[in-house]
């Protein structure tokens, strides 16, 4: 009995310590969920850029050491040493930019519009994105998403035109410019199109009035001298009203002179 009851008790050790083992085996290779590490907690206390995201700047002149001591990577003399250089520079010789003619010239006074087609206002009508039985401005045009980022106007153009017959009623449309065969095109269905000068202060209030403060609206803008016979017919009334110094004409203008210099 006393034999059989070793054996019994040394073969129990020995598949305790077998399992024993197996479990420590097991932990250390991550096998069972439930012995590994927790996740920790994102806050402010840990919270930390991608490795990789910041790159340290380059300290140089920090001693031999450092790898970028006395001369900080440049070299022993030279140009490159002590300075810049050009990148048109070639040594000397005549550079490239320099060695061609030139020719024309880049006006920067030229105005560059945004444009829109009639095919297009026609379509977006028809998808009740524009109100055809209000004027259709600048503003409207941009909401319909017919243009974004409007900088000097929008001019109108001609392509689509024979769409026009299928609306209803006629068009009322004011843009900055308009081709001869848009605007004839809308005038000949009982329209109208009227064109309006925006400077960029006034552009962006009239496109986004919601970032000007209701009481710093900017006035209607005065055309410039080589632009005023196309929208002074359609802007005068609206100038004169509201800058008190504009005169009509000159007799106009003497007038108020003579009045000013009598009072």
């Amino acid at each position: 009995k006393s034999v059989t009851a070793t054996i019994a008790r040394a073969v129990v050790r020995q598949r305790c310590t077998r399992g024993a083992s197996m479990r420590h085996s097991y932990i250390h290779k991550g096998s069972f969920s439930t012995f590994s590490k927790p996740s920790e907690i994102i806050g402010l206390h840990n919270l930390s850029d991608n490795p990789g995201a910041r790159k340290k700047r380059k300290r140089v002149g920090r001693g031999p050491g450092s790898g970028r001591g006395k001369t900080c990577g440049r070299g022993h003399k030279g140009q490159k040493a002590r300075g810049k250089v050009n990148r048109t520079f070639e040594g000397g010789q005549t550079p490239l930019h320099r060695k061609f003619p030139k020719s024309g010239f880049k006006n920067k006074n030229k105005v560059v519009y945004d444009v829109v087609n009639c095919s297009d206002v026609v379509e977006r009508i028809r998808q009740g994105r524009i109100d055809a039985s209000k004027p259709i401005t600048i503003k409207s045009l941009y909401d319909a998403g017919l243009v974004n980022g409007v900088k000097q106007g929008v001019k109108l153009l001609g392509k689509g035109i024979e769409e026009l017959t299928t609306l209803e009623g006629p068009l009322t449309i004011e843009v900055s410019h308009a081709s001869k065969e848009a605007k004839a095109a809308v005038e000949e269905l009982g329209g109208q199109v009227t064109y309006r000068y925006f400077n960029k202060r006034a552009l962006r209030a009239h496109i986004k009035p919601h970032k000007f403060h209701p009481n710093l609206m900017p006035g209607p803008s005065i055309p410039p001298m080589k632009l005023r016979d196309r929208y002074l017919p359609f802007m005068e009334e609206e100038l004169l009203a509201y800058y008190k110094h504009l005169y009509r004409d000159e007799e106009e203008m003497k007038a108020a002179k003579q009045k000013q210099t009598e009072n």
